[in-house]
């Protein structure tokens, strides 16, 4: 009989395997610790393994033995989930419905990957319109990556177009991008152009772009020149330019604002398209950046659970309708800020009183409600001290200073709740105060003054200022730029589908980290990580808790209907409210204990429980009340243990 190499391999394989780790045989897989490593039982992928990583059989992501059966890696954007390495589409559900900015790589405020183009994927779709004589057949031709999903567009006619409707708003001055795949054997020019939906041919926006044989992508940058509710995006006759007739290939059409810094690049495609089918895209603002004091760290996903609105009207151009600026001489808008644009501000006179700013007021605001302000801000010349008010009609002392030339928070006024600075490089500084309303009107106010709690002003000092906003709220968030009008950016959600979570009913383990953004409010759900609830009574979930005396105690919960809740509780003063307040937490959850820790730091187990709530078909909230980024987050259907969740939290 012939010897079988492979099982003579094999055997040698299994016969010197490192400590810990063991082949079963029942299962025909390899175990570390007594756990199934993934699904992989072969031995020749385990020699591969091992040839290129070394005996180690466990991930990065591992912690005590354990492997997590769901890993999300916001920062390295590496997503598992049923111990199966996945993506972030096929792993969590992210819903926003309007755009929003966040901060790229090169330190620049930009959009959110986004795509206002509906049915991108699909021409062949009723909401592109065939016009005088253009038709449309799709999956025709050989796209750019080598599948067959290009479409073919034929024009016989010089007026012949198609187009589609962008169920977005937009006002005067937005800058917007129409960008696609385009290559010809026959047309060498193809006219596009921008058609307003409510304001018509005043919002024409007309070009052309040139067209070869082969792929090229071809973006087009165009200026909105009315507020309108939509734009008619044209490929073809654009009513200036004739189209020529012959035949197209087109691939991934996308149209996207491109003010500011631009827009952040997709990362599940490298580039600046987002697919979409029925709908305008807004996609997860993964890769957001934080300034650490020396460079730009990405710190995962910038999640903001809360809806916000900038009051503030043309919020990065002081010379526009709705400021006014007695006594400062507002320069012209210049590129070069984070924010894209800046401009000076520098007093007319030494002025005797807070006279030497610029404001808008008489915003409707809530009374009893709290605002917070900002602007970003950068020293020129001068003292370099810069200050807030939040005027509220009939009130005083709503005043905040800072120290620009030495990146100093200075003191604030009696009314002020808060204040703070958030560093964006090069001198740049997001300066912010809050406060509570007692009436119902006020607005912000930013000043140029000549010392820290002091109304007077230079005209030797001069501030650079690119952006400002007013909203309600306890602190900043995430900048919200406005033109016209003021603008919202609507909550965001991230659900985990119940398919998949690693749900165990007799041991469970998480652990999340990132930073946090809050105020002391005497909220018990001042900020929810994660949220795992099955009605209103079965749950597993952590919550920050800022009622009474505590400033910031980490607490985590569990609960089945039938055996009561038990909960662990950090000591009332873990964590200090502020922006961007880092944060790793993990917890134990079990059918006779819970147990959580933060920051390497364990707490005292709760021994009494009887039974995990049944969640099994149950989605989890990712984010559910939090405003911040969001690192990672893992879970296990294992007991980490005490040291598990320790090392966990580290």
């Amino acid at each position: 009989m012939v010897d079988n190499p492979t099982k003579i391999y094999n055997d040698y394989v299994r016969a010197n395997l490192p400590n810990s780790m063991s082949y079963d045989t029942g299962t025909d897989r390899y175990d570390i610790n007594s756990h199934s490593f993934f699904k992989f039982k072969n031995s020749n992928w385990y020699f591969n393994y091992i040839s290129k990583y070394g005996y180690s059989a466990l991930s990065a992501y591992a912690v005590n033995n354990f492997e997590p059966a769901l890993v999300f890696d916001f920062k390295g954007n590496y997503f598992r989930k049923s111990a199966t390495a996945s993506t972030f589409g096929a792993s969590i559900t992210h819903a926003a419905s309007t755009n929003a900015t966040m901060v790229d790589s090169d330190g620049l405020l930009k959009w959110r990957p986004h795509n206002l183009i509906r049915y991108s994927e699909d021409f062949t779709n009723s909401n592109w319109t065939k016009n005088l004589g253009a038709s449309v057949v799709g999956n025709n031709a050989v796209a750019p990556d080598g599948t067959t999903t290009a479409s073919t567009v034929t024009y016989s006619q010089t007026n012949s177009r198609i187009y589609i409707l962008s169920i977005s708003s937009y006002s005067i001055g937005d800058k917007v991008t129409l960008a696609f795949w385009v290559r010809s054997d026959t047309v060498t020019a193809l006219p596009l152009g921008l058609d307003g939906r409510t304001n018509g041919a005043n919002n024409a926006l007309d070009g052309s772009v040139a067209v070869t044989n082969t792929w090229s992508l071809v973006e087009f940058e165009a200026t909105v020149l009315g507020n309108d509710t939509g734009l008619y995006t044209i490929i073809g006759w654009s009513g200036q330019t004739s189209a020529q007739i012959g035949d197209v290939e087109i691939w991934h059409p996308h149209f996207y604002r491109s003010d500011l810094g631009g827009m952040v690049n997709n990362p599940d495609t490298n580039s600046s398209y987002v697919p979409t089918t029925n709908s305008n895209v807004y996609a997860p603002r993964r890769g957001h950046h934080i300034y650490n004091g020396s460079a730009w760290v990405n710190e995962g996903i910038l999640h903001e659970s809360e809806a916000r609105t900038n009051l503030m009207t043309y919020s990065g151009d002081l010379t526009e309708m709705g400021w006014t600026s007695p006594r400062l001489t507002v320069g012209a808008v210049t590129a070069g800020s984070p924010f894209g644009t800046y401009q000076s501000i520098t007093p007319t006179n030494h002025g005797t009183s807070f006279a030497a700013n610029a404001f808008q007021i008489g915003k409707a605001i809530t009374s009893g409600a709290t605002y917070v302000g900002g602007s970003l801000v950068k020293y020129s010349a001068g003292s370099g001290w810069f200050a807030l008010n939040l005027y509220d009609t009939g009130r005083t002392d709503e005043r905040a200073y800072f120290d620009l030339q030495n990146g100093v928070v200075g003191s604030k006024e009696a009314l002020i709740i808060d204040h703070g600075m958030i560093d964006y490089g090069d001198g740049w500084w997001l300066c912010w105060a809050s406060s509570n309303t007692n009436s119902s009107s006020g607005g912000l106010s930013v000043a140029v003054t000549n010392g820290d709690n002091v109304i007077t002003s230079s005209t030797s000092d001069t501030i650079l200022i690119a952006g400002s906003q007013y909203e309600a709220g306890a602190t900043p968030s995430s900048y919200i730029p406005t033109t016209t009008a003021s603008a919202t950016r609507a909550a965001e959600t991230l659900t985990v589908p119940a398919a998949n979570l690693p749900y165990d009913s007799t041991n469970m383990s998480i652990q999340m980290d990132g930073k946090m953004t809050y105020a002391d409010t005497s909220n018990a759900f001042e900020v929810v990580p994660y949220w795992w609830r099955q009605g209103g009574t079965d749950f597993i979930h952590s919550q920050l808790s800022t009622v009474g005396g505590r400033t910031g105690a980490m607490q985590f919960y569990q609960r089945q209907s039938t055996s009561g809740q038990d909960f662990v509780s950090s000591g009332n003063n873990a964590y200090s409210p502020d922006v961007n307040v880092p944060f790793n937490l993990a917890a134990r959850n079990g059918s006779t204990f819970l147990n959580g820790a933060h920051e390497g730091t364990l707490l005292t187990a709760d021994t009494t429980p009887t039974i995990l709530p049944d969640l099994s078909a149950t989605d989890l909230n990712l984010g559910h009340i939090f405003m911040g980024t969001i690192g990672q987050f893992r879970m296990w259907s294992d007991d980490l243990g005490d040291v598990g969740i320790t090392e966990a939290s580290t």
